[in-house]
């Protein structure tokens, strides 16, 4: 998205270019474009305690269903094996997450810490004042409304 600021003023509030008439008629060209916004946003607020949407993600799946092993949590966030590990390791490394050695010596359950049960309640404020932002223009009825269609096409 590219944007235009009043020469004249350097304070000026910054206008998002519309968007090309051709192309909002293609969902998956606004979906993208959506997505790109809310991950901006939350970026914006999650950046400076460090941490990413992805982050987040892992943090509230385990928070969720402690125990899980890599594996099981990469594909319920449909991210891929190398990535986890990654995630998992910032993670551990700042004291959020936890490995212990699961049942099967080959794998490692994850678990949040006290740290991390602490970080993830704060990540959770940031992120409800993303989806305010971002979802400021629809009415209670259409976020719920977008909520259920996004998970009915991206679920299945």
């Amino acid at each position: 998205m590219t944007t235009s600021r009043p020469a004249t003023s350097p304070t000026a509030v910054v206008v998002p270019t519309p968007l090309a008439p051709s192309v909002l008629v293609w969902h998956a060209f606004v979906l993208r474009k959506a997505a790109q916004r809310v991950t901006a946003l939350a970026e914006e607020r999650l950046g400076p305690v460090g941490l990413t949407m992805r982050h987040f993600g892992v943090l509230s799946s385990v928070a969720a269903e402690p125990g899980q092993n890599q594996r099981l949590l990469g594909e319920r966030l449909r991210i891929d094996r190398t990535t986890v590990v990654q995630l998992t390791d910032d993670l551990e490394g700042a004291g959020l997450l936890e490995r212990r050695r699961g049942v099967d010596r080959r794998t490692f359950s994850l678990h949040l810490t006290p740290a991390g049960g602490k970080k993830l309640k704060q990540l959770d404020r940031l992120m409800a004042e993303v989806h305010e932002e971002f979802l400021a223009p629809l009415s209670a009825a259409e976020r719920a409304m977008l909520h259920d269609l996004l998970v009915k096409v991206t679920v299945g």
